[in-house]
């Protein structure tokens, strides 16, 4: 299990155990099932194939282990999609399932990303969220991101809203 952190509400009863595997085309449409999930304008399989297939491009994805006793398949609960270029990367996406939100699985993921940028000599990541967007901003911060710069209009909204993007960095 994962252990509850009481910056986010979450506790032992809510929280899945969480695994993370390389996201490769083989996940390409759960993946992209879960990023309609999180986002207005979601990637379909193809268009998460293609970056993948960008040099310096990877993904993870985090699941439940499902349980073979009560015979439980595994869960998906959320991905990532990163890009590298020699020292700097870019967090292209990420997204969460609704259900699984709020127990450590962004966490996980953004902990994964970061090794991985580690032991490939990147020192650092950049990312852009939508300025709405308390929760997520939230995360970025506990892991060390700080706000360098703003994009405006960069989101457009259901509606034909513009909002407004932060530009977020992290040294590693």
């Amino acid at each position: 299990m994962t252990p509850p952190n009481p910056s986010d509400g979450s506790t032992d009863s809510d929280a899945p155990n969480i695994e993370v595997v390389p996201l490769t085309a083989a996940f390409a449409s759960v993946a992209s099932a879960l990023h309609a999930k999180g986002f207005d304008d979601a990637w379909d399989s193809d268009a998460i194939i293609r970056l993948l297939d960008v040099p310096g491009a990877f993904g993870i994805l985090a699941y439940r282990p499902g349980d073979t006793s009560k015979n439980a398949e595994d869960q998906p609960l959320g991905f990532v999609l990163v890009q590298a270029v020699l020292d700097e990367a870019e967090i292209n996406t990420i997204t969460v399932a609704p259900d699984a939100r709020r127990m450590g699985v962004g966490r996980a993921l953004l902990k994964a990303v970061e090794e991985r940028l580690q032991q490939a000599d990147v020192n650092r990541i950049l990312l852009e969220v939508a300025v709405d967007n308390d929760a997520a901003i939230a995360l970025y911060q506990q892991h060390g991101f700080a706000e360098v710069g703003r994009r405006k209009g960069y989101y457009a909204r259901q509606g034909g809203d513009k909002i407004d993007a932060l530009v977020l960095e992290r040294l590693l």
